[in-house]
């Protein structure tokens, strides 16, 4: 690989980062940049570039000190207070799915650790498994990042602690998102997991994994074009997207109740349009996107 296709990759991976919300990984990201441009013969006397680079650390440092000094103001929350948000954000009346709601309710508020251990737990020991698994691959790409998920994913592979057919749609799940991203990760071949093992886990017909939605907003600076969002954690109709700090204006925009007439929603199986209502707009405190925005849409019929 050349030095130039080095440093585009190197950008790439930090406006990922950046992009994200994970602002230490897009430093370091950039940190690397810098050394390898500074070192490199042809590179080092471009003024411009290493400025450049430079420059863009800088901002990152900028936004780094702005949540750590908002993060002084809101401590981290107790076992108790934890414990509450995942019983309080419980709404489903079947227990299991209750269960699952509560532990990604703890991932919107920033309390990633702890969610990944519930989460984590419903995989071995609750009676759906392959939707703890998803939300806990969720939660690793919105709040981590797509090495931790991928080691996740690893883990279950090789101690087989879900079936092959589990196992064949969480691989797709991943591919799905990856490719998406344009992360050069290739997982095993899917033909390797067509046979044996669990069935993967029954879907009702009106619940569809969303991988992404694209929103037209009604009024406003966006008004007009076609926005798109990750989809952070689902849970029934409600999905929810995390807006970096950095577009602040855009997640100001989601006021609770706002009515959204135009959603494009996009699936591992399908893309189809329909309309929403916002249901909750909060900022995320504590953990590793604190400073950002957790917005959750309730999704209906078109």
């Amino acid at each position: 690989m050349s030095i130039k296709e080095r440093i585009k990759e190197l950008v790439k991976e930090a406006e990922l980062y950046r992009s994200q919300s994970l602002l230490n990984q897009s430093k370091e990201k950039y940190l690397e940049l810098l050394k390898l441009a500074e070192s490199d013969e042809s590179t080092s006397k471009n003024k411009k570039l290493i400025n450049d680079i430079k420059r863009r650390i800088k901002s990152v440092e900028g936004e780094i000190n702005e949540i750590e000094e908002a993060d002084k103001k809101s401590p981290e929350l107790s076992e108790d207070v934890q414990n509450l948000i995942s019983s309080l954000f419980s709404f489903s009346q079947n227990q299991a799915t209750a269960a699952i709601e509560g532990a990604v309710a703890l991932a919107k508020f920033g309390q990633y650790d702890k969610a990944v251990k519930e989460l984590e737990r419903l995989v071995k020991e609750g009676p759906i498994p392959l939707q703890a698994a998803i939300n806990l691959l969720r939660c690793h790409l919105s709040l981590a990042s797509p090495e931790v998920a991928l080691n996740q994913y690893k883990r279950w592979e090789s101690r087989e602690e879900l079936g092959k057919g589990d196992l064949k749609y969480l691989q797709k799940f991943l591919d799905d998102h990856f490719k998406k991203k344009g992360i050069d990760i290739q997982l095993i071949e899917a033909g390797e997991l067509s046979s044996g093992g669990k069935a993967v886990e029954e879907k009702s017909d009106d619940l569809i994994d969303l991988s992404s939605i694209g929103i037209q907003f009604p009024e406003g600076k966006f008004k007009g074009k076609m926005w798109e969002f990750d989809v952070s954690f689902q849970s029934g109709n409600t999905v929810s997207i995390i807006i970096p700090l950095v577009k602040k204006d855009m997640a100001e925009i989601f006021k609770k109740g706002l009515r959204l007439p135009n959603i494009q929603c996009t699936s591992p199986i399908a893309i189809f349009n329909g309309s929403g209502v916002v249901v909750q707009n909060s900022n995320i405190t504590t953990g590793p996107k604190r400073g950002s925005f957790n917005v959750d849409i309730r999704i209906d019929g078109k």
